[in-house]
């Protein structure tokens, strides 16, 4: 249980159990003492001799008392006299001279243990050491003790960064694992002093490093790794460097996190608390709910709400001439209902089959969002309501939707000042009912309750085609495959799907993100976004969107069990909308399909893993996926990039005058001739031709 976990974490950072060192003092301690009351041995004490218990005459039988003499002389025969702690006289000075050496020297000897113990480091204690780069932490003073934050591993990386700024841009705070607190520094050094965010230094493909210590106070993780590559100082080809292969990172590197963090990170289950719960309140809890019906506008639709049988009763008719509504509320709460940290309302409700909407109404804003919900006529029944699907009223017209009301957030959640539930002939904007005009009704309501879901524990960005890639079984099939299937480079579709699936079979709750191809071009400009399952399209994205998707997923439940792939839409109309809009990314996240459910929606359910081909691409066929016209149409759109693995990596040469121009010079010596840019940002110190 992760409670054990958390107990022998705390053992060996030494803040529960004693250390050793304090055991060693404590007994010379109580030695001395011991000693020190003793009184002087008397003469006849031996330990040699076994004396008989002491049982009375009258119970005491002949023969037994013989028996015993016997054995005990028998004993006394066997044993051979030793020294008795008793036989030693405590008094002579003597002894306690030499009682008192030794006493000093198991007390000296503890305290020796005791300053070792200070001085190791964390992997013989499992105290953090403290941190090498210090001096980049941002918003969080030295020795400051993080909790609640996210950890993000491959934080220097492009991905990785952008990840890291979404999530202090939405307040959170940010721990990143990196490999080189150098790099570290120099990526953040121009992020402002603000929410907090300091580093941790660890190689995931070293597995000593990525120890449980790592994850203290970390409440989730975002795992956004993958290879190093560059040039072989050597042979001067292109490659992974330093050791940092797909197999190394994607599978090796990514099974080390999980399995070091499975134990630690703070569980994800379904919590219910409940906030009417008329079985186990008093009949007077009742009167805090009344009805409110369409005579208010003119109607005469009629109800009541009483106590009966240890539920709320709701009932009444629903005339439809006139408004053709009935409802019941709770009083306005004069202190908010903190729902921030729930996902959604639980009914327990006993229905008629009538189809009612639950209202919840915010203390800071006059907008109002409803839930519409079926019932069984005759069953006590469970219904949940997910805040995401909540539906914004309009101010104007309470019927009709308002489009432009944003989901409702945790800060909303905290400000639930009134719940009502409502029969009525509509449904939204004035359509009919659809299950037909209600007239009698009775609901009776058991409990309400505020649900929260599991939430992603780990989300782990990896890369489209890798499904598609692990259901390839021959060599034609690859033939007939897109361009990044065919080329494969080192394995890492394969190795990307396997870290996959050891997060998949770790019992963490999980969302897996799948980029398409990563592209830099149009940085500041909206895209609609396609948020599909199946492995089955290809396109292209930036890394800020994927940071934006990548948020959102670590705070919704809807995102939890569920692998997506993720591209910019290549439809018509998809520019200029606005496809990182949290409403339109929650509405898609509620349209996908946990893992475990694919079949129910149509998706071919997930391949096992394999490793990579055995027979690699001959440097002919590495051309011709080259020349692909896909490829070239990608070119175009990226010109003078080239795509490794999914990753955008700019070359480019600038020539004035036939001759090779370095960024920011000038012939003249004024102005710069031009100005390089990645990712939004100014670059200096590029050569003439970047590789």
């Amino acid at each position: 249980p992760p409670r054990y976990h958390t107990a022998m974490v705390m053992h060996r950072s030494g803040r529960s159990a004693p250390p050793l060192a304090a055991i060693i003092v404590a007994g010379a301690l109580a030695f001395l003492a011991f000693i020190a009351f003793i009184p002087p041995a008397q003469p006849d004490q031996k330990l040699g001799t076994v004396m008989a218990r002491r049982m009375p005459v009258a119970r005491m039988c002949e023969h037994r008392a013989v028996g015993i003499q016997r054995r005990r002389e028998k004993l006394n025969s066997i044993i051979r006299p030793r020294v008795d702690i008793n036989q030693l006289d405590f008094s002579d000075p003597q002894v306690q001279a030499i009682s008192a050496a030794v006493g000093a020297a198991i007390a000296g000897l503890g305290l020796l243990l005791a300053r070792g113990q200070d001085s190791e480091g964390s992997s013989a204690t499992g105290r953090p050491v403290a941190s090498p780069m210090g001096s980049i932490r941002r918003g969080v003073r030295a020795g400051t003790k993080i909790s609640d934050a996210i950890g993000v591993f491959g934080a220097t990386g492009n991905t990785g960064r952008e990840v890291v700024e979404q999530l202090l841009a939405d307040g959170q705070k940010v721990v990143g694992y990196v490999r080189d607190p150098a790099k570290a520094k120099k990526t953040f050094a121009d992020l402002k002093a603000g929410p907090a965010l300091s580093f941790r230094q660890s190689d995931v493909t070293l597995s000593d490093t990525v120890t449980p210590a790592l994850f203290d106070g970390i409440k989730q993780l975002v795992v956004a790794l993958g290879p190093v590559y560059g040039k072989n100082a050597e042979t001067g080809e292109f490659g992974p460097v330093d050791g940092m292969t797909p197999e190394a990172v994607d599978y090796k590197g990514v099974s080390n996190v999980i399995n070091s963090a499975k134990g630690v990170l703070p569980a994800s289950k379904e919590t219910v608390t409940p906030i009417f719960d008329f079985g186990w309140t008093p009949e007077s809890a009742v009167d805090s709910w009344s009805s409110l019906d369409d005579v208010i506008m003119g109607g005469t639709s009629s109800s009541e709400v009483n106590f009966v049988g240890g539920n709320l009763r709701w009932s009444g008719t629903v005339v439809s001439e006139g408004g053709g509504f009935c409802g019941m509320r709770t009083a306005m709460e004069e202190k908010p209902l903190m729902l921030a940290d729930a996902d959604g309302i639980k009914l327990r409700v006993k229905g008629d089959g009538n189809r009612y909407k639950f209202t919840i109404g915010l203390k800071s804003t006059d907008t109002k969002y409803q839930h519409p919900f079926n019932t069984q006529k005759g069953f006590m029944e469970e219904i949940y309501l997910p805040f995401e699907a909540f539906v914004g009223l309009s101010t104007e017209n309470k019927n009709f939707a308002n489009y432009s009301a944003i989901p409702l957030s945790e800060i909303d959640r905290s400000q639930v000042d009134s719940m009502n539930i409502v029969i009525s002939k509509f449904e939204f904007n004035g359509m009919p009912n659809p299950n037909g005009i209600p007239t009698d009704f009775e609901l009776r309501v058991d409990s309400i309750s505020k649900v929260a879901k599991p939430k992603p524990q780990i989300v782990l960005i990896t890369s489209a085609a890798v499904e598609r890639n692990a259901r390839i079984e021959t060599k034609e099939e690859r033939e007939n495959e897109i361009p990044i299937v065919k080329l494969n480079p080192n394995g890492i579709l394969n190795w990307k799907y396997k870290g996959e699936n050891v997060l998949r079979e770790s019992g963490l709750e999980y969302a897996v993100i799948r980029p398409t191809g990563l592209t830099t071009q149009n940085m500041t400009t909206d895209y609609a976004l396609d948020l599909k399952q199946g492995d089955s399209m290809s396109g292209s994205i930036s890394r800020k969107e994927i940071a934006a998707l990548t948020s959102l997923c670590l705070t919704s439940s809807c995102s939890t069990g569920k692998t997506m792939e993720l591209r910019r839409s290549e439809s018509r109309d998809a520019l200029g909308v606005p496809g990182t809009n949290r409403k339109v990314l929650l509405g898609q996240l509620q349209g996908l399909v946990r893992d475990s459910d694919r079949f129910t929606a149509g998706l071919p359910v997930l391949p096992r893993a394999v490793d990579p081909p055995v027979e690699p691409l001959t440097e002919k066929e590495k051309e011709e996926v080259l020349n692909d016209p896909r490829v070239k149409a990608q070119r175009e759109r990226e010109p003078g990039s080239q795509q490794v693995a999914g990753r955008a990596i700019p070359s480019f040469v600038v020539y004035r005058n036939g001759k090779p121009l370095a960024p920011g010079s000038s012939p003249s010596g004024g102005e710069p001739a031009f100005v390089v840019y990645r990712d939004g940002k100014p670059v200096t110190g590029i050569p003439p031709s970047l590789g």
